[in-house]
């Protein structure tokens, strides 16, 4: 039976759809988690040259539902999605444009689902042309004899790709960065992505991670543990950076932006945060929108605000430890590299000076690492040869006085520079 969308193949075409084959399947790997998937396998059929003769993607979800065709494929830029009452945040596909997405390099494109209805399963297949996607085509709805449900995306005609294409590094890594993330999120549910029968790796991506857990008590004599799985990315992800707020079921409700979102040093990292104390919360936007509306009662608001002040405390020091160990020394190879640092003689005071100005400059910059970030080289030069000066003087004690004015520090950082500059 033939259905037809409320849109043209022309208006499908200049819409947006990705340019690249890599989107494309990831486009379909996040329906496939959107429909509550865990293991999702993507199978490249080819032949010994390299000729793909077809891409499928393979996922255990719910499936499609037969009664919401209308608003799911015949809605294009109207996914059901976008106003799913219940979706996690990681929801990706909120414009219904993943399903066209095969356009760009097959000629064709069938969903086979399984789905439950009235206590069986039952199966059926729909069927798009990349030449007519304005109309889908679907099957009859028959009983089936599988175990469980899921839908198997089958990608036909593909041209323009060879097998190469899908074992290549690039390409296994942008996986490994897109879903990474999600699949630590998730990983003691056992969630797997695999590439022809081997699982996507994303433990390389991973630089350093910590599980710890607090208990914060309220004046009620409440309690409430809190269990928190910090992880350091060695590279980017495919998501900004959160404090993720899970329930006990380990399911997402709410995500919450850090403050270390800035440009001033490669710190990518997130913080996942399980707990009861989420349970009875949706997931939905209106959580996501505003944090004072997460919680209406007050001893609710108060762990809420404890809880947000001790992941800040938590990520402050795991970011002053990066920046200590690792992102400090790159900064002094910059500064050294670009000639911004004063003019030293091979003399013993000046070389003393010079040693004194870059640990200065490292307790400045793991105090603050955004000092030195947007500014332009010579104003940073200049800056830099004003505290030459003075540590040229015996007024050199008074730049810690100035330097408070612009940068707060904690009572240790005061004192190394103090004793820096005695």
């Amino acid at each position: 039976m033939k259905n037809s969308t409320k849109i043209t193949n022309a208006s499908i075409e200049s819409a947006g759809l990705p340019k690249d084959p890599k989107y494309a399947i990831a486009e379909y790997i996040w329906n496939g988690f959107d429909a509550k998937a865990s293991h999702i396998n993507i199978k490249i059929s080819s032949n010994e040259l390299g000729y793909i003769e077809r891409i499928s993607i393979i996922d255990n979800g719910d499936g499609i539902d037969p009664k919401l065709l209308n608003h799911s494929f015949g809605n294009f830029l109207d996914s059901l999605k976008k106003t799913s009452p219940k979706r996690s945040s990681y929801t990706r596909g909120k414009k219904g444009k993943g399903r066209f997405s095969f356009s760009l390099f097959a000629a064709r494109a069938s969903w086979h689902t399984i789905i439950t209805e009235e206590n069986a399963f039952r199966e059926y297949s729909i069927r798009i042309a990349r030449d007519t996607k304005e109309v889908y085509e679907i099957t009859e709805p028959q009983k089936s004899t599988a175990d469980c449900t899921g839908t198997t995306v089958t990608l036909h005609g593909v041209f323009g790709l060879n097998a190469s294409t899908f074992e290549s590094d690039e390409f296994i890594d942008f996986l490994a960065q897109e879903f990474g993330w999600f699949l630590h999120l998730n990983k003691d549910l056992g969630y797997t992505i695999q590439i022809n029968g081997t699982p996507l790796s994303y433990e390389q991506l991973i630089q350093e991670t910590e599980t710890t857990s607090i208990t914060i008590y309220t004046e009620k004599e409440n309690s409430y543990l809190f269990k928190i799985n910090y992880i350091r990315w060695k590279h980017s992800i495919g998501d900004r950076y959160y404090y993720y707020l899970l329930n006990s079921q380990k399911t997402e409700v709410a995500k919450v932006l850090s403050s270390f979102n800035n440009n001033a040093i490669e710190y990518h990292h997130s913080v996942y945060v399980e707990s009861v104390f989420f349970d009875h919360f949706e997931q939905s936007d209106i959580l996501l929108s505003n944090d004072s509306n997460l919680f209406s009662e007050k001893e609710q608001q108060v762990v809420y605000r404890r809880l947000i002040a001790e992941l800040r405390d938590l990520l402050e020091r795991k970011q002053k430890k990066y920046i200590r160990e690792q992102a400090v020394e790159i900064k002094l190879k910059e500064l050294v590299q670009k000639q911004i640092l004063p003019q030293y003689t091979d003399s013993t005071p000046d070389q003393q000076r010079k040693e004194t100005l870059l640990k200065l400059i490292q307790e400045l910059y793991i105090a603050d690492p955004r000092v030195f970030v947007g500014i332009k080289t010579d104003l940073v030069r200049t800056y830099l040869g004003f505290l030459d000066l003075l540590l040229q003087t015996e007024r050199k004690t008074e730049i810690l006085p100035i330097i408070q004015q612009s940068i707060p520090l904690s009572d240790k950082e005061k004192e190394r520079i103090r004793l820096l500059l005695k």
